[in-house]
């Protein structure tokens, strides 16, 4: 099961790109900030996010699967299939949930969207917490000329061997165009220590962007500790790229079906005949 999983999303990347030669897609990077953008990604669109994440006590490879389900609904799945902690390593935790986008960025108005993610133990208590998790996020984003702003808001319920244990996150990042294809990411987020008593932490992410193709962005940065039990510095980079639109290769199959049925009934009635 678990290597079925680790395997499942490299494999949709590996579909031959003659398969998805469609114009007009443009990427939507959840990448790198700990924020998500409230923005879903584009109507039957499916986008795939991989990352890897480096520092002296931890290191992942960690993915993200996305469709666009419908104008404002986004189906979500995450996995690190490679996660190493202070010597353990394994495969991590698996997650799924959606997004679901309330409001649109018009005018004065930002985009608002609400997100849910549950998280399956799947790394158990080497690497992971080896309880179930559930994560409820309110995404809120503004585009102010050129710079656009993403802010979360999340609420985390964690499970623990005497029940469900809570706490806090919130994350704010900004993001601009500097110089052709390329743009720069900052962030600062934190989250809350636990009714249990787990510690909380603070961190900034500084990073850089490069269009490649409109549906093709690459990413690297740094994130750096400002307080709390995480490490001091960590190396990223990643890229998102955006597969193709299932909902117009399944009208064009369609269409090849329905054009063959009809010329083959045609046929029939004209011998009939």
């Amino acid at each position: 099961m678990k290597l079925s999983v680790a395997l499942l999303l490299p494999v949709v990347i590996c579909v031959p790109q003659s398969a998805f030669a469609q114009s007009g897609i443009t990427a939507v990077p959840n990448r790198p900030t700990v924020s998500t953008t409230a923005q879903p990604a584009q109507l039957g669109v499916l986008e795939t996010e991989w990352g890897v994440d480096a520092a002296s006590s931890h290191q992942d490879l960690n993915g993200l699967l996305k469709f666009g389900a419908t104008t404002n609904l986004e189906l979500r799945f995450a996995n690190n299939p490679i996660t190493a902690d202070s010597g353990a390593h394994g495969f991590g935790d698996v997650s799924a949930g959606f997004k679901y986008r309330l409001t649109s960025d018009h005018d004065g108005q930002p985009s608002i969207a609400l997100m849910y993610m549950f998280k399956a133990p799947t790394a158990g208590n080497l690497l992971g917490s080896g309880y179930p998790d559930n994560s409820f996020t309110l995404l809120v984003s503004k585009d102010v000329g050129k710079h656009h702003f993403d802010y979360n808001l999340i609420g985390n319920l964690l499970g623990t061997p005497n029940g469900w244990d809570h706490n806090f996150a919130n994350a704010l990042a900004w993001s601009h165009p500097v110089l052709g294809n390329w743009g720069v990411d900052a962030e600062l987020s934190g989250i809350s220590r636990s009714s249990a008593g787990l510690p909380g932490s603070a961190q900034f992410i500084v990073s850089g962007t490069y269009t490649a193709r409109p549906r093709l962005v690459f990413d690297i940065g740094m994130m750096g500790r400002l307080t709390g039990p995480i490490p001091h510095a960590m190396f990223m980079a990643g890229v998102t790229y955006s597969i193709g639109d299932l909902y117009h290769l399944q009208w064009h199959h369609d269409s090849r079906a329905f054009n063959s049925s009809w010329a083959g009934a045609s046929s029939r009635i004209r011998g009939a005949y």
